[in-house]
């Protein structure tokens, strides 16, 4: 008695017996193999051998997608929108940071710039009055002291004077005296 488990037998058109020997030789099986994993698949699957536009893996399909587009859509109206209308708040925020800061702390730079600027020339206008000032108080001394010495001179020499001293030499005095105030 022999042990063989293929006791049935199908019979089938030749057309059908080409085609399942094609099958079988593109994927490398043998008839009898190519048929067994056959029928696992259809088993396996619950797919209607007759559905030709497999229905039911369209129907899959299409339930596996309206699921993920719903996930996306609860993803997009709990997560990606208000994060996007946060994001927008926050630019807004920082684009009013940015305007403050342009219209007013720059503005107050320049402005103190400016006073700066006047504060600084109105140093240097000081500084040089002051220059001045020194020079004509040095001027002032000077012309003092030559002054001083011219009335010395004249103070002296009036004194060596006589009442025997000749006039001219009392106008000579009196016009070397005059010459020198002109120089002072």
């Amino acid at each position: 008695m022999s042990n063989d488990v293929n006791v049935k037998t199908i019979r089938f058109p030749v057309k059908t017996d080409e085609k399942l020997q094609s099958l079988a030789n593109k994927s490398g099986l043998t008839k009898l193999d190519f048929f067994v994993h056959m029928v696992d698949y259809f088993y396996k699957s619950k797919k209607d051998p007759r559905d030709l536009n497999d229905e039911l893996l369209k129907n899959a399909i299409n339930k596996k997608t309206d699921n993920i587009i719903a996930f996306i859509r609860t993803q997009e109206g709990e997560l990606l929108i208000p994060l996007k209308k946060e994001s927008e708040r926050m630019i807004g925020a920082q684009e009013n940071i940015i305007n403050f800061f342009n219209n007013h702390v720059i503005g107050f730079n320049e402005d103190q710039r400016k006073v700066t600027q006047l504060q600084s020339n109105n140093i240097n206008k000081i500084l040089e009055l002051l220059k001045k000032q020194e020079e004509f108080q040095n001027d002032k001394k000077l012309l003092k002291n030559r002054f001083s010495e011219l009335l010395e001179y004249y103070i002296k020499n009036r004194e060596q004077m006589t009442m025997l001293t000749k006039q001219q030499e009392k106008d000579e005095l009196n016009k070397h005296v005059r010459e020198q105030l002109k120089y002072l």
